[in-house]
């Protein structure tokens, strides 16, 4: 039922704004259970298909958050979209630059494979950029891939996890990962400071996935005391940890991975929340046997990168300039973050953060419907009815000014409907 709501979206049969029938209607056109419509609506709306209100019916959203999950329709001049995070707009011309520097290098064939020499390279410049994180590695240590994503797939096809953690609040991506794969998957439970130790422990997995620095989608940042803790789980469990850096270089933060621990890392720092998405470059981090698996596999897949974009990355990080522009992303998240604070009160005293998750129960289209596209909850979660909220990346505005717009519609939206309750 799913899939045929899906297909009827996707040929224009359903549209934006309909509305479907109850499920008892459902139930006796069709001839089956009603708790089978309803699990059907609910995995419908899991997928950011449809969405339900209390008294007022379920009706299409007209596309799959899941299927677009990268997608960006920025070009839309009628919606602000902050739904998508990426790094603060950098001057236009300065990939662009870099990609005409890489072009004028001599001695690389661009159209073909990668030779050994510039993997090389960029293991070197990989290492260079994992001491930036705190985290002193050997060439060989480190695996370039074709960006996080890719890095988190890599890791969980060739390392053939059975049993995965994940937060029961977690990136969209991984959400996608832990659906239709050969393993099983585990919510870990979490509080304000992040995983419980003891849910890691409990939960009995061959891995678990974390995202200790401004976590995604919450923007928190985990205590040392609660990494320390996790990791001695991890150590007593026999669980790999793979620590997410997506946003670490964003906050001055130690990561787990370079901490003292018996435990088992596997450390993934991407480029792309730092820099550019489509610089799609990211560097797994490991030790023993598990990353020569992984280095192994990588280059007879689809995981590794295009010779273009690995010397942008060698000239971007060999330039020096990358900490100066790390700090000043830094900056302008402070600001945007304290602009958010003034809509949102709670968010004083935070880190600050490239993105935010405010609690509520409006759905993600009535924002859009005011001009803002927001990421739902469903989003993050197998259980979004859980955690009910919106996430808002603050960095994906192009300005300040419109950023403002868009915290003021968002905060007229939601204190409205706080005020109703």
């Amino acid at each position: 039922m799913a899939e045929a709501i899906e297909r009827a979206i996707e040929t224009g049969e359903l549209k934006p704004g309909d509305r479907l029938p109850p499920h008892r209607d459902i139930s006796w056109r069709l001839g089956i259970d009603t708790s089978t419509v309803t699990k059907a609506y609910r995995e419908a709306s899991r997928r950011h298909l449809i969405h339900g209100e209390v008294g007022r019916g379920t009706y299409v959203l007209g596309r799959s958050r899941a299927a677009e999950m990268f997608a960006s329709r920025a070009d839309d001049p009628a919606i602000l979209d902050l739904s998508v995070n990426a790094p603060v707009a950098a001057p236009s011309d300065a990939f662009a630059a870099a990609i005409e520097q890489a072009i004028r290098t001599s001695g690389t064939d661009w159209q073909g494979y990668a030779p050994h020499k510039l993997v090389h390279r960029l293991r070197l410049a990989g290492v260079r950029w994992l001491e930036t994180r705190g985290i002193l590695a050997r060439p060989e240590e480190v695996v370039p891939v074709a960006g996080g994503q890719a890095a988190l797939a890599a890791i969980l096809n060739v390392l053939d996890i059975k049993r995965l953690g994940i937060e029961e609040q977690t990136y969209s991506g991984i959400v996608a990962l832990a659906k239709g794969r050969a393993m099983k998957a585990f919510d870990l439970r979490m509080d304000t400071d992040g995983v419980v130790p003891k849910a890691l422990s409990d939960a009995s997995v061959d891995a678990a996935i974390l995202t200790p620095t401004l976590h995604n989608p919450t923007g928190r940042i985990w205590p040392e005391a609660r990494r320390q803790d996790l990791l001695a789980a991890a150590a007593g469990s026999g669980t790999l940890i793979i620590e997410d850096d997506a946003y670490g270089p964003l906050a001055d933060i130690q990561p787990m991975a370079s901490l003292h621990s018996d435990a088992s890392i596997l450390f993934v720092s991407t480029l792309s929340k730092t820099v550019a998405p489509g610089l799609r470059t990211c560097f797994i981090w490991g030790r023993g046997q598990m990353i020569e698996t992984l280095s192994s596999a990588v280059y007879a897949t689809s995981w590794s990168m295009a010779p273009l974009m690995m010397e942008v990355a060698i000239q971007w990080i060999e330039s020096g300039g990358m900490p100066e522009q790390i700090a000043s992303q830094r900056l302008e998240i402070e600001a945007r973050h304290r602009l958010a604070a003034t809509y949102f009160p709670g968010l004083r005293g935070t880190p600050p953060s490239p993105h935010v998750f405010i609690p509520t129960r409006v759905p993600a289209r009535t924002f859009e419907m005011a001009g803002v596209r927001v990421a739902s909850s469903s989003s993050f979660s197998r259980r979004p009815e859980a955690h009910p909220g919106i996430r808002i990346s603050l960095s994906a505005a192009l300005s300040r000014v419109a950023l403002d717009v868009a915290l003021s519609r968002c905060a007229e939206i939601v204190h409205t409907q706080a005020g109703e309750q």
